[in-house]
């Protein structure tokens, strides 16, 4: 009897660790320190055929304006776009493109991207998302809270005394960021002509849901994500499924570009498709990438930059 309580007990003991450890894994992401290749990007711009500006917002969020500074050419990257787009030629200006990051990410993680954006005439920013990179917010509540809702917003507010945030404004996100680009998009005081998502999940609880079964097996899996469901509301005032993506797309008429990997062991393409259908736009492509998973999505055969590109331009025109 005394070796079953004990075994008992372990057990309980084991399951309130990992339910507390992947709280925090929730709740407060490890940060990502600047990767040496970062510094590449950082340090030589020239060769990256941009220039970078840093700023901090007056709420302290960290951001970074990339531009297009052909200085000494074409970057190797942008010569390839160029081949793509073949006989299409992109003005020298086409807009703001506000680009938004994934969990675990920081903001440099998306020069690679802005490298490829600026030659198509966009002017990005690049902006940390909260408890990321240099942010200096202690807590990631997944886009619920008011401010995290008007993020972007005073982002771009603080921008407007370096550049010209006109008509011509853009989202783009990626997963978490993807997340944010929507609820951002439905708060915002701003107009934005078209958006692009990468790898967007539909609600945080089924993300959840579908990892803890994925590792612990469908019974225990239940079991974790219910006492962490009890857990989140009890230590932070926090309900996963109130992170609820497709909710807020449903009054969103936004022209849409969107992007999932059918090898997405993370984010399921089921969770992308049902967001996606969810959209009331009445202009939206969805792109099945058969060989994309969460992690090579923006570096498979995909023309994605020509493609999603050139969608956001043709939203200038109209």
């Amino acid at each position: 009897m005394k070796k079953l309580l004990f075994a008992f007990l372990l057990l309980l003991l084991l399951f309130i660790v990992v339910v507390l450890f992947n709280q925090e894994e929730i709740m407060n992401p490890k940060k990502r320190k600047l990767q040496d290749y970062h510094y590449d990007w950082l340090e030589d711009t020239l060769k990256h055929g941009i220039s970078i500006e840093k700023h901090i917002s007056k709420n302290k969020t960290p951001y970074l304006i990339v531009s297009q500074n052909s200085t000494k050419g074409l970057s190797k990257r942008q010569k390839l776009l160029a081949k793509q787009l073949g006989e299409f030629k992109p003005k020298a200006h086409n807009g703001t493109l506000v680009l938004l990051h994934g969990k675990n990410g920081r903001k440099e993680d998306l020069l690679p991207v802005a490298e490829r954006y600026v030659y198509l005439g966009f002017r990005c920013l690049l902006i940390d998302l909260p408890h990321h990179g240099e942010s200096r917010v202690k807590h990631l509540y997944y886009g619920t809270k008011s401010y995290e809702q008007h993020y972007v917003d005073e982002v771009l507010d603080d921008a407007s005394k370096y550049i010209t945030i006109d008509e011509s404004l853009f989202m783009w996100g990626m997963s978490l960021g993807g997340a944010f680009a929507i609820t951002n998009v439905a708060h915002s005081k701003y107009n934005y002509k078209a958006m692009v998502l990468v790898s967007t999940f539909d609600s945080l609880d089924e993300v959840l849901k579908n990892k803890s079964a994925s590792i612990f097996g469908s019974l225990f899996g239940k079991l974790l994500y219910q006492g962490l469901e009890k857990s989140l509301a009890l230590f932070y005032n926090f309900n996963p499924s109130d992170a609820d993506s497709a909710k807020i797309a449903e009054r969103l008429e936004i022209p849409l570009y969107m992007v999932h990997g059918k090898k997405d062991e993370l984010i399921s393409p089921k969770q992308g498709k049902k967001l996606f259908d969810t959209f009331a736009s009445r202009e939206k492509v969805f792109y099945l990438d058969v060989e994309g998973n969460h992690h090579n999505i923006l570096v498979t055969e995909h023309e994605f930059y020509k493609e999603s590109g050139e969608f956001l331009i043709d939203k200038i025109k109209k």
